[in-house]
């Protein structure tokens, strides 16, 4: 068979999901993420607080303050202030932050504000929506080809996968 989805194997899968090229810092962002996402879902499901009483953009101004300190290592977008145009970015696209607009993130940092000095751009979200995905698909090559290296962290509570779209079988080659 020719089909670019018969070289998958389970140890592709596994190596996915092993953090093992995962910068610490990055790691320890999505440890933040977990912990925020838990909050939030026990908050939600409080007895004394309805689900839309809940300020998620408040919650995510607290959060972005508990991982200020990641930008000594990378540009942290969404940022209050100017990113620094480092060789890392990581794009927070959790909570109010729409899988969407997480990407439109991604490509204005990398192709503008941090263009020809971004290398590799972790994007954190706790939701995947393929037709997003897919609107983007010209983007995120037209950066592949600049040298960008692109990793989509997709987050719960729980745990975390990383979703291989470097890989020839996402199409992004």
């Amino acid at each position: 068979m020719s089909d670019l989805r018969d070289h998958w194997m389970v140890g592709d899968l596994l190596d996915a999901m092993s953090d093992e090229h995962i910068p610490n810092y990055v790691t320890m962002i999505i440890q933040e993420v977990q912990v925020w996402l838990a909050a939030g879902i026990s908050q939600e499901y409080a007895a004394d607080t309805a689900p839309d009483e809940r300020d998620m953009t408040a919650d995510l101004d607290y959060l972005l303050s508990q991982i200020a300190w990641a930008g000594t290592y990378a540009d942290i977008l969404p940022s209050l202030k100017n990113p620094s145009k480092q060789e890392d970015a990581v794009v927070m696209s959790v909570g109010p932050v729409i899988l969407d607009e997480g990407l439109r993130m991604l490509v204005d940092h990398a192709a503008l504000f941090a263009s020809g000095v971004c290398r590799r751009v972790w994007v954190i979200s706790d939701t995947w929506v393929i037709g997003d995905v897919i609107s983007y698909v010209p983007h995120l090559k037209a950066l592949r080809e600049r040298g960008v290296k692109i990793h989509f962290l997709l987050v719960t509570p729980w745990n975390f996968i990383e979703i291989p779209w470097n890989q020839e079988i996402a199409g992004i080659n």
